[in-house]
């Protein structure tokens, strides 16, 4: 039962993901598969397919995370946990590289500020802190033994 209140703070990151109306990223996948159609142009067909069917999941966002926690719930704990991380944008992977781009750019303390007052007004931030809840849950979540 440890896995129910990871599941419940990935499902309030989703809800928040939803009213902040964030959504996923696949440029990790599309950065991979690029390298590999460079080596193996006969897998890019298939690449392409694979890539555009994650890109659906990464745009559903918070819906995406809550579909995920679902799947989870009925017991696919890899398929699920997947899910969550497309919806959530591939989660502490892209959230590092965010940070690493807002910090190359010069741009990182502003936006963070930004985000803070909009949490504080209730008027924004919320995606971002949905994210953050779902990375949060989705490290958590461990299939039982």
């Amino acid at each position: 039962m440890e896995n129910k209140k990871w599941m419940v703070l990935c499902a309030i990151g989703g809800v928040l993901m939803l009213i902040g109306s964030t959504v996923g990223d696949v440029g990790f996948f599309a950065t991979l598969f690029d390298i590999i159609t460079s080596e193996v142009p006969e897998l890019a067909p298939i690449l392409n397919l694979i890539l555009r069917i994650f890109n659906y999941i990464a745009l559903g966002g918070g819906a995406s995370v809550i579909i995920g926690v679902i799947i989870v719930a009925l017991g696919q704990y890899g398929i699920g946990k997947f899910v969550i991380s497309l919806g959530a944008g591939l989660g502490l992977i892209g959230l590092i590289i965010y940070f690493i781009a807002g910090i190359y750019a010069g741009t990182l303390s502003s936006e963070l500020l930004t985000w803070m007052i909009g949490l504080l007004a209730l008027n924004g931030g919320f995606g971002f802190l949905g994210v953050i809840l779902t990375i949060i849950g989705r490290f958590k979540l461990k299939k039982p033994e």
